[in-house]
């Protein structure tokens, strides 16, 4: 190897081509680093344009999936409540009875309607939740439709002013109809044969109602207070209400928002 380097040195013109050779040889190399340097920083470049596209991708579908649930989940939570209001005046409102019947099953339609959409969108803790709702949305639904008729009439006796003749006996049918109630729920049975006879005589004093008007009120001796279980319902409906929004606002950060 020596005795090669010595005989080049000693030859300037085989000196000359060999360092020229050289020269072209290293420019050579260094295009193809060059190249290969380039096309490494091409490729790290899509790359990396192709991570911000996806990640920018399923930030957008994060952020709509989101406002998909606030929104559904909203309009759950507005028809639970206007399903039940329409239930409620179903112990108010006498004329147009069927009408009011009907607005109830329509909007109890359209809730179960949300609750599917919610079923597609929302988690499955949410959904349970839901469900829940919707069982004492119905439940509250099903006493208002068993028990309003009675109510309706008891309200008519309720609201006969003091000054009417037949205020007496209204007042007289309401007392033994609630102690009549009082002593089916002991089991008393002759305590709760003598005050719905007494509450018969007293509403049979009333001409303004018939007789299946009386008959609602006496029969519905046979239940629990109704004023008692309408509250127990609305406690059990706001309860599953709160659960439903805590999880909700969980889910969709909305304590972050108010920070």
């Amino acid at each position: 190897m020596n005795r090669v380097v010595e005989a080049i040195k000693d030859n300037p013109e085989v000196f000359a081509a060999v360092v020229a050779f050289i020269g072209i040889g290293g420019g050579i190399l260094g295009n193809f680093i060059g190249a290969r340097i380039q096309l490494r920083g091409g490729r790290a470049q899509a790359d990396a344009a192709r991570d911000a596209a996806r990640i920018t991708a399923e930030a957008q579908r994060l952020a709509a999936l989101r406002d998909d649930r606030r929104r559904e989940i909203a309009h759950f939570v507005q028809k639970a409540r206007e399903t039940v209001s329409y239930a409620e005046t179903l112990y108010r409102q006498e004329d147009h009875e069927g009408a009011h019947q009907a607005a109830v099953r329509t909007a109890h339609m359209e809730l179960s309607r949300k609750q599917a959409e919610l079923e597609l969108i929302a988690p499955a803790d949410l959904v349970a939740l839901a469900h829940q709702v919707v069982t004492a949305v119905e439940k509250r639904m099903d006493l208002a439709d068993d028990r309003a008729p009675a109510e309706r009439v008891r309200h008519r006796l309720e609201a006969i002013p003091v000054m009417s003749p037949e205020h007496v006996w209204a007042q007289q049918a309401l007392r033994a109809l609630d102690d009549a109630r009082v002593a089916n729920l002991a089991r008393d049975k002759n305590g709760y044969v003598a005050f719905r006879s007494a509450a018969r005589t007293a509403l049979e004093e009333l001409p303004h109602m018939c007789d299946d008007e009386r008959r609602l009120l006496l029969d519905d001796t046979y239940r629990f207070h109704l004023r008692e279980r309408r509250r127990d319902q609305e406690e059990s409906l706001n309860v599953a209400l709160g659960e439903l929004v805590t999880a909700a606002r969980r889910l969709l950060k909305s304590e972050d928002a108010d920070q």
